[in-house]
């Protein structure tokens, strides 16, 4: 059953609309809330005026946090290990000062949706705008507005790593190439927009929360704390979640400002994200800048790597310092870099707080890094593909050492691969040769073409732990509860998988149900690529010891030694002897009766497991795009995309493949359409779909998959994460091959391609 292509067994009711959403929710006598978000960059907000919002029909009250005074400091950064962010916490609702357009200032409880915002458009707020810095480096310059005060700096947290003697590797490098690379801000655009609903019961004083959100413990515990509860009195649960890509993973203000508002009106309440606001208080992303340094030798080996980078976080940082530590490491792709030193500071600035999303700073790093391969290579006169050859880490050496410690605090060890051999099978795939006979006879045309290649890996499964519930029901169904949440993963079908070869059992007899705290004890979330290897690897431990007991009660019925049970198709039967043999639900009978709970310990047939990894599994790939280059406007066209990937042993090649698809698609739009931009002044300039571009279905062309998998040695299951590194190198391969695509007419120029998304204005210019 591992293994095979199964179709999603999610797929029929999602599709037909039977999908259960927050909204879908039932909760009678339900109020709606409508947020009144900051119009000013930084400003100090003088006062807020509710009267006419109040005389509005349906409305029924209006909060600021005078209000709802336990929302202060209800939002401090997360703790991330060895990358501490400077102190600081956030207010659900603004503290007398705003720091970013969209921030929550006051909060409108209407009858229904409409009457809210009615109230919300009525509420009059004075502020006293400020100067804003928008621009992360001028964020760093003595005169700069500070975003935190206290803080007497912008800079939130630095990230560095060293290893080897870069000073040595610079001095005797034969060509040494330095870049200033900037990659773009962009935002997920999940097609359900957040949503949170609240209902408190003062008769047991505990608070159920629906949210559609990615880390239902990390909401659980913020609304405890800020409303000074234990957390076994919230309950929180993510039904079906219509995407999420990182953004759904921090705890937001409006998860707060329901919970608190069903606890003080004592009644449900429930808000609902439109999608022009989630412009402005949804997370946003990207934003970096690079200075980087690639030395090689006269042959092309790569002696040394240099990085100091900028990633501008927004006002605050609902995620910690995760990025820094993400995209520092992963500047090393695949390549043997025997000399490295980075330096990542995170910056604040009065924009929408930035967080991980999809790929969660690889994106960034697999920019820079290969944007300098390429290049390097022109210089050398190699081609890019014969550069990267070169220094490729072999099959051979693995496991792989770099020195250096991953964010986790573990050693940075690959585990396994073979990255020749994965960037030998998307070149296959893509026609190289091919193309580049091709790509001179069209050139002779007058036609622009070109190709790029994208070299990725992943750091997945981090910890801390999760882990799963296995049983047989009365029936003799079989149930497995997590604590993860799916956002279209298909968790449903891959977990059911596993479930389905540890213990025998037909696929259509198992269900799985998550993301919900009154259900399974604890839980970190789902993000990182880490389901299918740390829940999946839970999943199979659960399974092993449901098994074992159906073992050991069969052998007291069937007369026989518990080795000699033979489970299979849902029975339980004696080895050489199938009709000898009982069915799940005369087994799940069998496990109430007091012998049986004595001799197992407990009633039932159920087991509960948890996985906490070591360190990291490590998947990788190599993505392959062509373009064609209008030489007059500048538009890119994406003519052909392929990926291959290692994801070590697969559960459902079919799910890895469309998550593969889907992770290009965004990567196709960070590197051509999709940007987050502010004026000086920190006002959002792309806050709707008239502005912000993600990749239409017209500018898509196949996304061509192929495996190349090597199972790591890390886990009894050889798997690795695969979620988010298809979105990695996408902008990395699609700048390469517009450089490519335009050597012939811009020579040198072609090297000046340093950032993404490639606005084709910028590529005209070049030409001029």
């Amino acid at each position: 059953m591992i293994g095979e292509p199964v179709l999603r067994r999610e797929d029929f009711r999602l599709l037909t609309g039977r999908g259960r959403y927050v909204t879908d929710i039932a909760l009678d006598g339900a109020v709606h809330v409508a947020v009144v978000r900051s119009v000013h960059a930084h400003a100090r907000v003088l006062r807020v005026d509710a009267e006419a919002a109040l005389q509005c029909e349906g409305v029924l009250g209006v909060f600021t946090l005078a209000e709802l005074p336990e929302l202060r400091g209800a939002l401090p950064p997360p703790v991330v290990p060895a990358s501490p962010v400077k102190p600081y916490r956030q207010s659900a609702l603004a503290d007398g000062l705003a720091r970013f357009v969209g921030e929550p200032v006051a909060a409108v409880v209407g009858t229904n949706a409409y009457t809210a915002a009615d109230g919300a458009a009525a509420v009059d707020i004075a502020y006293e705008p400020l100067t804003a810095v928008t621009d992360p480096e001028a964020a760093l310059t003595a005169d700069s507005p500070l975003v935190h005060a206290d803080w007497g700096t912008n800079v939130a947290a630095t990230v560095t790593l060293e290893t080897g003697d870069v000073d040595a590797a610079l001095k005797r490098a034969h060509t040494v190439v330095t870049r200033r690379l900037r990659f773009g801000r962009h935002t997920a655009l999940p097609l359900e927009p957040r949503a949170v609903a609240a209902r408190w019961d003062r008769v047991t004083e505990t608070l159920h929360a629906w949210a559609s959100t990615q880390m239902p413990y990390g909401v659980r515990q913020r609304i405890a704390d800020a409303l000074v509860l234990a957390p076994d009195s919230v309950r929180v649960t993510a039904p079906d979640v219509g995407g999420g890509f990182g953004t759904k993973g921090p705890v937001y203000p409006e998860e707060l400002i329901v919970a608190a508002l069903a606890k003080r009106l004592d009644r449900p309440v429930r808000w609902t994200d439109t999608r022009q606001d989630s412009f402005a208080s949804t997370t946003h992303a990207g934003d970096q800048l690079h200075t980087a340094t690639l030395a090689l030798d006269r042959d092309g080996t790569i002696l040394a790597l240099v990085d100091d980078f900028l990633a501008d976080t927004g006002a605050y940082l609902p995620r910690g310092a995760v990025i820094a530590g993400v995209t520092a490491p992963h500047l090393l792709g695949l390549y043997r870099v025997p000399s490295f030193r980075c330096r990542g500071r995170l910056v604040v600035t009065h924009k929408v707080p930035s967080a991980p999303y999809r790929g969660a700073g690889r994106p960034q790093a697999t920019f820079a890094a290969e944007r300098l391969i390429d290049i390097a290579a022109r210089e050398l006169g190699l081609d890019p593909v014969e550069l990267r050859r070169r220094n490729l880490i072999r099959a051979d050496e693995m496991p792989y050492d770099r020195g250096i410690p991953y964010r986790d605090g573990m050693p940075m060890i690959h585990d396994s691969g073979d990255y020749p051999a994965l960037l030998d099978a998307a070149l296959t795939r893509a026609g190289y040769d091919a193309f580049r006979a091709e790509q001179r006879a069209v050139r002779a045309r007058g036609r622009s073409i070109g190709i790029g290649v994208g070299a990725y890996n992943e750091a997945t499964a981090i910890g801390p732990h999760e882990g799963a519930a296995v049983s047989v029901e009365g029936d003799g169904r079989v149930r497995i509860v997590i604590g993860a949440t799916s956002q279209g993963q298909g968790h449903e079908t891959t977990l059911a998988q596993i479930c389905a070869a540890r213990l025998g059992v037909p696929l259509e007899s198992i269900t799985v149900a998550g993301g919900d705290t009154g259900h399974f004890p604890s839980g970190a979330g789902t993000f990182a690529s880490r389901v299918a290897v740390i829940v999946g690897n839970a999943v199979a431990q659960a399974a092993d010891a449901v098994g074992e007991k159906i073992r050991r009660i069969a052998a007291r019925v069937l007369e026989c030694a518990a080795d000699d049970v033979v489970i299979a198709e849902a029975r339980a039967s004696v080895k050489g002897a199938p009709d000898r043999g009982l069915d799940f639900a005369a087994l799940a009978a069998l496990s109430q009766r007091p012998d049986v709970v004595r001799e197992l310990g407990e009633p039932g047939l159920g087991a509960t497991r948890f996985v906490s990894p070591s360190s990291v599994t490590w998947a990788s790939g190599v993505h392959v795009a062509t373009v064609e280059v209008d030489r007059e406007t500048g538009a890119v066209t994406v003519l052909g995309y392929h990926a291959v990937h290692d994801a070590g042993h697969e559960i459902n090649p079919l799910v890895v493949a469309g998550q593969t698809q889907g992770g290009a698609v965004q990567g196709i739009g960070a590197s051509l359409t999709e940007e987050i931009v502010y004026d000086a002044n920190g006002q959002l300039l792309s806050g709707t779909l008239m502005e912000y571009g993600p990749p239409r279905a017209d500018a898509v062309p196949s996304i061509d998959v192929a495996s190349c998998d090597s199972p790591s040695p890390l886990n009894p299951l050889g798997l690795k994460g695969t979620g988010e590194g298809s979105a990695v190198p996408g902008p990395a391969a699609i700048a390469n091959a517009v450089a490519d695509a335009l050597r012939a007419d811009l020579g040198a120029l072609g090297s000046d391609i340093t950032r993404v998304p490639l606005r084709a204005y910028d590529l005209v210019r070049l030409r001029t």
